[in-house]
């Protein structure tokens, strides 16, 4: 579990790209004193890209040894290679769900955006009940103690993530916002009248279907199977029905668009009184390799 890592900062426009480039320059940046230069940030903004990389699992890192001093060596993950390759200025939608994806299934790093989506089950909330059901989540794993203050800043972190501003309708130049790229999925609803805020499901223009896939592909990727049931599909942690706040009736459509597809990726059956989701591939990077070619061609 990890809260408030990020310095308070949600993911700004270009910094992701920005610190891939950045250790692919030098693995040990996040180590070094000219990172602030490298990365044209103030010295918390370092930091907390180097959170971002982590948490969205563009990056990871081990430690080494130089000159009797521990430090942590970054590189790429191989999907941070696969979006580099295809997008590598963040500008498709489709690797805006991608990181989506990754935080809201990222337990350990990104605590509070997988509760939420995954644990939390209120579509509607408001700042108070937020807290309250965290408190009581972080107290019910009773591993250590987290204060207040943190989880407060995970609050306005997350909605920062997710709810959009009018001033990114307004803006001219992207980096010069302060909203995060990944509010332009409209996933967040900000209720000003009532202080509240609501978790919006996806339009099916919205989300393209493979993403679904993706997301069912890697929640069954570690397992023998390649069955799931439609309950597992829509209730399990990491199931595309909890990641992306879909109902039963739109994941049913969801399942059988890809199930129309030329190149299905999925069968959908009744067995033994059950609905049930046959994989055609456990690999969840093709799918996503899928996308991108699709995106290509009709580009």
């Amino acid at each position: 579990m990890l809260f408030a890592a990020h310095e308070s900062f949600h993911i700004r426009e270009g910094w992701l790209r920005k610190g891939l480039l950045g250790i692919q320059k030098d693995p040990l940046l996040f180590s070094q004193e000219f990172a602030v230069d490298m990365l044209g940030v103030g010295h918390n903004m370092v930091s907390a890209i180097r959170y971002w990389l982590q948490a969205t699992g563009l990056a990871q890192s081990h430690p080494v040894v130089i000159d009797g001093k521990r430090i942590a060596h970054f590189e790429w993950t191989p999907l941070a290679h696969l979006i580099m390759g295809y997008d590598p200025f963040f500008e498709d939608e489709g690797t805006l769900w991608i990181l989506h994806a990754q935080l809201a299934t990222n337990v350990k790093q990104a605590t509070t955006w997988h509760w939420f989506f995954n644990r939390f089950g209120l579509r509607q909330f408001t700042q108070d009940l937020f807290l309250t059901h965290l408190q009581r989540y972080v107290a019910a794993e009773g591993r250590r103690k987290i204060s207040v203050r943190s989880l407060e800043r995970d609050f306005r972190c997350f909605i920062r993530t997710y709810a959009r501003s009018e001033e990114r309708v307004a803006r001219v130049n992207p980096e010069d916002s302060f909203d995060c790229p990944l509010s332009i999925l409209n996933i967040l609803e900000v209720l000003p009248l009532t202080k509240s805020f609501r978790l919006v499901p996806p339009t099916p223009e919205g989300l393209d279907p493979l993403f679904v896939a993706y997301a069912l592909i890697r929640l069954k990727a570690q397992r023998a199977t390649k069955e799931v049931s439609f309950r597992d599909a829509l209730y399990s942690e990491g199931s595309p029905g909890r990641i992306y706040g879909l109902d039963a009736e739109a994941l049913h459509t969801y399942f059988t668009r890809l199930e129309n597809q030329e190149q299905k990726l999925l069968s959908f059956s009744r067995t033994a009184g059950l609905n049930v989701v046959t994989l055609q591939t456990t690999d969840p990077e093709s799918v996503l390799r899928r996308y991108y070619d699709m995106k290509e061609r009709s580009s």
